[in-house]
């Protein structure tokens, strides 16, 4: 069976190159709106982000068995509930650790390399930081404490990602009135820097934390992208180092212990490099 599909994709993958060759309106569906250069610079970022996967992987999972191992209570093994009980919370995790990601400076040197690219087109999700892996190992090892098992939360965690990836598509379909499940076109405000969408819409799969907690805000025309009061570089490793340099700057203005840590982990409204989206 995994020859066969092997040999599938192997066949298929030849026909794809042909269609993105010669094929301009299927370019531009690929890249949206956004221009070559930045679409490259997001693939370069996602790259990179692969490269740490490659290096890190290994040693995540053994971290999340480690804490599981820790944890004397445990959820039943494939069952249809355990599934549906991790993903949900999951998605809860992921709404928390995002909204701390805007709000805890050091988080944020993270996260905002997703948040540079200028354009928004499906390539943003290949934009992912270089050491997005170890914070979200952080968050994600609350679902060891819960008593999920390293194989549920592998499964579950792949599904979850797979449906993330799909929310930066240029489309205005939504499920339904879009009262609880998420779609591009929600995430979409999410990564403006306009006033009105900054802070706001920070859900996964679910709208529903947004709703309960008061981020949601409904999509409007006119959005401009990218992260307000900080560079956009091209460069991959740029990118990934440019937050940390600001970061750092940020820190080195402070006169007091107390106020370079408070740098580190608080956003303080006075420094205008941390109004971002």
């Amino acid at each position: 069976m995994k020859l066969l599909l092997a040999i599938g994709l192997g066949a298929l993958l030849p026909f794809l190159l042909a269609v993105v060759a010669f094929s301009v309106r299927f370019r531009r569906w690929i890249r949206g709106t956004g221009s070559l250069k930045q679409t490259a610079s997001n693939a370069g970022v996602g790259l990179l982000f692969l490269a740490s996967q490659a290096l890190l992987r290994g040693t995540l999972i053994a971290t999340y068995v480690g804490v599981a191992a820790f944890v004397p209570w445990k959820l039943p093994d494939h069952r249809p509930g355990t599934y549906a009980l991790a993903f949900l919370l999951i998605d809860l995790i992921y709404y928390v650790q995002h909204r701390l990601e805007h709000q805890v400076p050091l988080l944020w040197a993270i996260h905002s390399v997703h948040h540079q690219s200028g354009d928004y087109n499906t390539s943003v999700s290949f934009r992912v930081g270089l050491f997005a892996s170890l914070s979200t190992l952080l968050f994600h090892s609350a679902l060891a404490v819960a008593g999920v098992s390293a194989t549920t939360y592998a499964a579950v965690g792949t599904v979850h990602a797979l449906l993330l990836f799909l929310l930066h598509a240029r489309t205005t379909f939504t499920f339904g009135p879009g009262r609880f499940v998420n779609a591009p076109v929600f995430h979409r405000v999410h990564h403006a820097a306009n006033a009105f969408a900054i802070d706001r819409n920070f859900g996964g799969v679910f709208l529903l934390w947004d709703r309960f907690f008061g981020t949601f805000a409904p999509f409007r025309e006119g959005l401009v992208y990218g992260v307000d009061g900080e560079p956009n570089p091209h460069n991959p490793i740029t990118a990934n180092l440019a937050p940390w340099v600001h970061l750092l700057g940020v820190v080195a203005r402070k006169k007091s212990l107390g106020g370079k840590l408070r740098a580190l982990f608080v956003r303080d409204p006075s420094d205008s490099s941390d109004e971002h989206p």
